[in-house]
């Protein structure tokens, strides 16, 4: 019995998390290519500053084996609350830029949500071509450089979420 009611709150999570991760989608499929692309210089810039300051590990992105799911769970969280907070303040864009990378975690988390991640990140490169601009224009209204971190990888697409 405990089995069972195990695997319906399972199952019910796994729906409840692929609804989610699909209206996301949904909402970048909404949008133009230049405003993914402010939102994608929002986002390297956000997840540069996140490895940065130890909320999430260097490289969680990359090839390397993941941390564990538990880790994932609470890099989600972390970055869940900056969201929060950057909404608060009216910051939309840096909202939007913090969940690509929670909406990230969650399918990378969830082997179930890999094609979702595959979706979120197909319509996320669409923005691709117009990451330089935009993080020029951050450079110029924020009156100093980004990092050379934030230019040298402001194009990477976490591994195993390549839409090809």
């Amino acid at each position: 019995m405990k089995d069972w009611i195990f695997g319906k709150i399972q199952t019910r999570a796994l729906h409840v998390g692929a609804r989610e991760v699909e209206k996301f989608v949904g909402g970048f499929k909404a949008m133009g290519n230049r405003d993914i692309g402010v939102i994608l210089a929002v986002a390297t810039v956000i997840r540069i500053n996140l490895e940065t300051h130890g909320v999430i590990a260097e490289g969680v992105f990359t090839d390397g084996p993941l941390p564990s799911t538990e880790t994932l769970g609470k890099y989600q969280l972390e970055i869940n609350k900056l969201a929060r907070q950057f909404r608060k303040m009216g910051l939309d864009s840096d909202s939007a830029g913090a969940m690509v990378w929670s909406y990230t975690l969650r399918c990378l988390n969830v082997p179930e949500l890999r094609p979702l991640g595959n979706d979120l990140w197909a319509e996320l490169k669409r923005g691709f071509p117009h990451v330089e601009g935009a993080l020029k224009e951050g450079e110029a209204e924020k009156g100093k450089p980004f990092p050379e971190w934030v230019w040298a990888e402001w194009g990477m697409i976490p591994a195993g979420l390549d839409p090809c």
